[in-house]
């Protein structure tokens, strides 16, 4: 089977998991509690100019940092569980699919997922701006966050797709994610170099939840170098591990 109808069966099955209604309720919560948030301060805000990138850092904090990575880890339990479920992992072993077309199969198909989860919060986030009156929204810096923050998602769903094989344990494998996801925020009262490195943080990286400001050249080639390096790692280990597998 070719790459691209593997990615499409992919698509069809969580599509029957109403994961866009997940999608939409975790983005209407971090946006509300950011939302909330900078109204609660907005005071102290009301002379600054840059009242819509406080808006973004707090809506963008709890999305990018604790919300979304768990949602990733949901995702990724229930792609593989499609496969632990009835034992298809037998009857798919007789199929001539080779190992590593299935695992960037599921890879791709949750990334369709967690891109169209950043056009949620940019469209929330809009929405939200719109009805605070918060002038100035940076639309086109924000658009570039929310694409920036995608590409920290490749990181985040290639490690879980390994857990997720790896243990074959729904539930195991999306506390995983919650702690991944813990340990980032934790990695904020750390360090910046800490927090620029760890895989769970990545999607708050690019979205520049903490600095609010873009991307220097260094900044920018420490994030692609580590998205890339994490990706490629867990996925060549989750290729490695179902070559290895008997049953």
């Amino acid at each position: 089977m070719l790459l691209k109808e593997l990615i499409i069966t992919e698509l069809i099955k969580l599509r029957k998991s109403y994961f866009v209604f997940f999608l939409l309720g975790f983005n209407i919560l971090s946006v509300l509690i950011g939302s909330v948030i900078f109204s609660a301060n907005r005071e102290v805000f009301k002379n600054d100019g840059n009242q819509s990138l406080v808006l973004w850092g707090q809506g963008s904090l709890y999305s990018s940092q604790l919300f979304f990575p768990m949602l990733i880890g949901v995702l990724c339990a229930v792609s593989w569980q499609f496969e632990e479920k009835d034992r298809n992992w037998q009857r798919m072993s007789i199929i001539p699919v080779k190992k590593n077309m299935l695992v960037l199969a599921k890879f791709f198909s949750i990334q369709i997922f967690t891109g169209m989860n950043q056009l949620l919060f940019l469209a929330l986030f809009n929405l939200s701006a719109f009805v605070l009156r918060v002038p100035d929204i940076q639309v086109w810096n924000f658009t570039l966050w929310c694409f920036l923050g995608w590409i920290g998602t490749f990181s985040i769903t290639a490690i879980q797709m390994f857990f997720s094989i790896r243990l074959r344990n729904f539930s195991f494998s999306i506390l995983l994610s919650a702690v991944g996801a813990i340990l980032g925020l934790m990695t904020l009262f750390v360090g910046d170099f800490l927090f620029n490195i760890f895989p769970y943080s990545q999607i708050a990286v690019g979205m520049r939840a903490r600095t609010l400001t873009n991307f220097s050249v260094q900044e920018f080639i420490l994030f692609c170098v580590m998205s890339v390096l994490f990706s490629v790692f867990a996925l060549s280990l989750s290729v490695k591990l179902l070559n290895n597998r008997e049953d």
